[in-house]
């Protein structure tokens, strides 16, 4: 049984990791081109212009030493404070909510693509190990988990854009705009409110980009579902099993299938990294709302306030999916604690 010790131990790390995140992007991002002062003040010009950059940068504390606003920073971010955004003059925190509750609805969509699909051809892959199927599984699967998100996600457009495919770009279409609902999913909210029109807009709307996000954990999932069955079918009392007569459905989800589970466990974090890494890059090639059109806009405006809490916010959600992974695979696992 897992113990409060480690999972402390786990706790500990993970703040600390929190910590040296959220200095490391603040001082980074001092450095890099751009003046927000002179975004908040409106890009003004002529002789007033330097008194207005002037006050914004008094207004935005721009004119204390480093260190001083770090400290500050940190102290605000952990009470919810996490400043207003120079762009959308709204605050920082409830523009990364907001975005991302998209771009979270857009990687569990895609969880709910992979998965299934990916045990069933991994299954049916080692089964029928070094047969036509499996290699034909074998080289699918490595091609998909290896290719650019960004790449397949333009491909995918590029084709549903040519044949007239009326739902690219957006979460939701304007004319149901006014539909608020109280988890921010589109899908479910929609459902909430009974409007299944608007639901069908939604869902049809997420579907190409959850397609493109999924290739990653599918290609990486029917690898490691085929490896770990074919290791469990070698297992003595999987022979067994097939020497009594059972059927081999019966031995593949009673005797082999287990073994998946702690693999399985130990990569969810690090495929729940990567594809909400792919689905902010996958964001702007469908001009959906998210994560990854908040850090381009970000950018463009210099808008540092929303571009260090977007940055760390995608590395708290990271760290703690990770941690959480961490100790589910020590609970399934008693070694990994060793």
């Amino acid at each position: 049984m897992i113990t409060i010790n480690y999972i402390l131990k786990r706790a500990i790390l993970s703040l600390v990791l929190i910590l040296g995140v959220i200095s490391l992007t603040f001082i980074a991002m001092n450095f890099i081109p751009g003046d927000p002062a002179f975004v908040w003040a409106g890009k003004p010009r002529g002789p007033g212009a330097a008194v207005a950059i002037e006050s914004a940068r008094e207004y935005l504390g721009l004119d204390l030493p480093l260190h001083v606003r770090l400290a500050t920073y940190l102290y605000r971010f952990f009470t919810g404070d996490w400043g207003i955004s120079v762009r959308f003059k709204q605050p920082v925190l409830s523009i990364v909510v907001r975005s991302f509750t998209a771009s979270l609805e857009l990687v569990l969509y895609s969880f709910a693509i992979a998965t299934p699909l990916a045990i069933w051809l991994g299954t049916k892959a080692a089964v029928s190990r070094g047969g036509t199927v499996d290699r034909v599984i074998y080289y699918v699967s490595t091609v998909l988990a290896g290719s650019p998100r960004f790449l397949l996600a333009g491909l995918l457009y590029l084709v549903l854009y040519m044949v007239n495919y009326n739902y690219l770009g957006l979460r939701l279409d304007p004319a149901y705009s006014v539909l608020r609902g109280p988890t921010g999913f589109a899908t479910i909210d929609t459902l909430i409110l009974g409007r299944l029109d608007a639901f069908a807009d939604a869902l049809l709307r997420l579907i190409p980009p959850a397609l493109a996000i999924s290739t990653y954990p599918l290609g990486v999932l029917v690898r490691v579902v085929r490896v770990t069955l074919s290791e469990a079918f070698e297992e003595e009392y999987v022979r067994q099993a097939a020497s009594l007569g059972l059927a081999r459905k019966v031995i593949v989800r009673k005797y082999a299938f287990p073994n998946i589970l702690p693999v399985t466990s130990q990569l969810s974090g690090l495929m729940f990294t990567y594809m909400l890494i792919d689905a902010m890059v996958v964001e702007n090639v469908f001009s959906r709302e998210g994560l990854g059109e908040a850090v381009a806009k970000a950018v463009v405006s210099s808008d540092y306030p929303l571009l260090i809490g977007a940055t760390v916010f995608v590395a708290i959600v990271l760290i703690v999916v990770n941690t959480v992974a961490d100790i589910v695979q020590a609970a399934v696992d008693p070694r990994v604690r060793l």
